[in-house]
């Protein structure tokens, strides 16, 4: 059986890719810790799935790297630094230096964004990215997943909490709308339960400190996971990533 590695988040694409690939590679795990609250769950539910498909797991540890960056510390931007994807391959492959094969659960749109700047790099330093899943929506993954027996309250998607999923943040819309698309039930239980376009609508007609408190605030006094100190700068740094 081939040697590969896989990128393991504790989300639906990742979680649902290992399963996929169990009976056709033997796979070497690599999850990447930010540092941040949520990554609490995400390691636990990655460790979970690592011992029950006997994947061989190493942690990658880019909490230094990501706070040298003056970013919101809960907001989608944290994922999406110019060229990060790029980096975390690269930090991947360094785990396994034997290894030239990465596995990725990039879905249809994302792999298009990104394959030009890899095919540059991967024929410089001889690897090779995969995305099995380039051609399928997060819902068509969703119904891939049931077929695999997979349990979906075993995946992680909030960037806010590792406690409950917020039902708020860019990812656990995106997971809302995904079982939506798939006609399967959502065992997920979310802190807001509205619907991804009534939070699109607010959001969209809100200023910075509206959003703060109808959704932001209120998630964070119930999860205690973050400190005043940065619940009363929380509002500054969204003021200035809007500025």
């Amino acid at each position: 059986m081939e040697d590969a590695i896989i990128q393991l988040t504790g989300g639906l694409d990742s979680t649902v890719l290992a399963h996929h690939l169990k009976d056709k590679y033997r796979i070497h795990g690599v999850f990447i810790n930010y540092g941040y609250a949520p990554q609490v769950k995400e390691f636990e539910l990655v460790k979970e799935l690592a011992q029950s498909l006997a994947i061989e797991l190493k942690v990658v540890d880019f909490s230094s790297y990501i706070k040298s960056f003056d970013l919101l510390p809960i907001s989608s931007s944290n994922y999406m630094l110019k060229h990060q994807f790029l980096i975390e391959i690269l930090a991947s492959l360094s785990a396994y230096p034997d290894l030239n094969k990465v596995f990725v659960g990039w879905l249809k749109g994302e792999w298009n964004k990104k394959k030009e700047m890899l095919d540059q790099v991967q024929a410089t330093l001889d690897f090779k990215v995969i995305a099995p899943f380039s051609d399928l929506t997060k819902g068509e993954v969703i119904r891939l997943g049931q077929r695999l027996g997979v349990d979906f309250t075993k995946t992680w998607s909030c960037i806010v909490s590792g406690k409950v999923h917020c039902g708020f943040c860019m990812p656990c819309r995106s997971r809302k709308r995904a079982f939506k698309e798939s006609s399967l039930d959502d065992p997920t239980h979310y802190y807001y339960n509205e619907s991804p376009d009534e939070i699109d609508e607010f959001i969209s007609k809100s200023n910075v400190e509206e959003t703060y408190g109808r959704f932001i605030k209120p998630f964070l006094e119930y999860t205690k996971e973050y400190s005043k100190e940065f619940m009363d700068n929380y509002i500054n740094l969204m003021r200035k990533g809007n500025g």
